[in-house]
């Protein structure tokens, strides 16, 4: 099954679960006086419905109509390299607050990643979604996501993301994110990397892992290549957000 079919058949299954709530277009019609700058536009996404029900600027960013552009879509426009990651937080999020009542809290998704325009360019997409509409018992709706084309002030590649649930069991969700990335560095990167965090030099690296200092040096060089950095910094920020380091 393919990612943007997954999206598909997690949006009908909500449905057949949890019971389907009719929207259209009008229902959310006070979003028009939203104001949207040139490189953002918004949706709301109904998931006990036919998923997007509602936009303002998407072809004006994206260049791709309603009928174009759906909850599985977004997936389908992600980068490859960036698509497997995307499909699994997107699920895990929506699963979560579609199946936790809510109540009085606040869910909260921000994620960027590389997004493929109607035009055949990529941009940086950062989506901003939070839950909108939720049932008598709290569990999730629909949602409201902005998107902000932030090509011009990203410097790297990498798929980032942050959820904020008081109700969310962290170690569960991270852990389907996690998975993702145990194969991200070889065994010896990961040592070497837990070294790095403990702010060995790459000398002391090489003395402890009776390795030469070159080797070390390499091994550096294609952590930083890999994780799409150029800060050591940024990469042990990235590895242990990500579960690759503890």
């Amino acid at each position: 099954m393919k990612k943007d079919e997954e999206i598909k058949a997690l949006r009908e299954n909500i449905q057949k679960n949890n019971g389907e709530v009719s929207a259209c277009s009008e229902d959310y019609a006070y979003f028009n006086n939203f104001p949207l700058n040139s490189k953002q536009c918004l949706y709301v996404a109904n998931w006990r419905s036919r998923g997007i029900v509602f936009e303002k600027g998407l072809k004006n960013l994206t260049g791709y109509s309603l009928e174009e552009f759906n909850t599985e879509d977004i997936i389908l426009y992600t980068h490859p390299e960036d698509r497997e990651l995307v499909s699994n937080i997107t699920k895990g999020v929506v699963m979560h607050v579609v199946n936790t009542p809510i109540q009085n809290e606040e869910a909260h998704l921000l994620l960027s990643f590389r997004f493929l325009k109607k035009d055949g360019t990529y941009i940086k997409l950062l989506v901003q979604s939070s839950v909108l509409e939720r049932d008598e018992e709290g569990k999730m709706i629909s949602n409201f996501s902005l998107l902000t084309d932030i090509s011009f002030l990203d410097t790297h590649d990498r798929v980032e993301w942050n959820f904020q649930a008081n109700e969310l069991d962290l170690k569960a969700f991270k852990k389907v994110i996690y998975t993702l990335y145990a194969d991200f560095y070889t065994k010896r990167e990961k040592e070497i990397l837990n070294l790095i965090a403990k702010k060995h030099t790459s000398e002391k690296i090489a003395k402890l892992l009776s390795l030469s200092k070159l080797t070390v040096q390499t091994h550096r060089k294609n952590i930083l290549r890999k994780a799409k950095s150029h800060s050591i910094d940024d990469v042990l920020s990235f590895c242990k957000k990500n579960g690759i380091i503890g």
